[in-house]
């Protein structure tokens, strides 16, 4: 079975592309990050917001690095990930690549977004990270 992948991409105010992932990146999606990275890379500032990304594998860290090793390689501004969790900056950490990337935290809006209602019991809904 094929993971689901969902990438959206638009303009930040300053002017950047903003590519936002949903899903997992994987050795079956991997290709569709590449082709979505390689379609927007001509947009001089690119952001990468893993906030809805559950996995990035292997297979999306060689995609990644390669994409990182040619915005050097043509003198273009490195991809920042915005909105990495612990995990994956765990990751990056563990497989030496976190001085690749640079990073930024996710828009105020995006985070509240990741904010589910939960019943209390006492007719008033608490609110739980997810």
């Amino acid at each position: 079975m094929r993971n689901a992948l969902e990438i959206t991409h638009q303009q930040d105010p300053d002017g950047r592309r903003v590519l936002a992932l949903r899903g997992e990146v994987d050795i079956n999606t991997a290709p569709l990050l590449r082709a979505a990275l390689a379609r927007h890379r001509a947009h001089s500032a690119l952001v990468l917001d893993v906030t809805g990304a559950v996995l990035i594998d292997a297979a999306g860290l060689r995609v990644l690095t390669a994409a990182q090793r040619q915005a050097a390689e043509r003198g273009l501004p490195p991809i920042t990930l915005r909105g990495v969790r612990p995990l994956f900056a765990k990751t990056l950490h563990l497989a030496g690549l976190d001085h690749l990337f640079p990073r930024e935290p996710a828009p105020h809006s995006v985070i509240n977004q990741r904010v589910a209602p939960q019943a209390t019991g006492h007719g008033a809904p608490a609110l739980a990270a997810v």
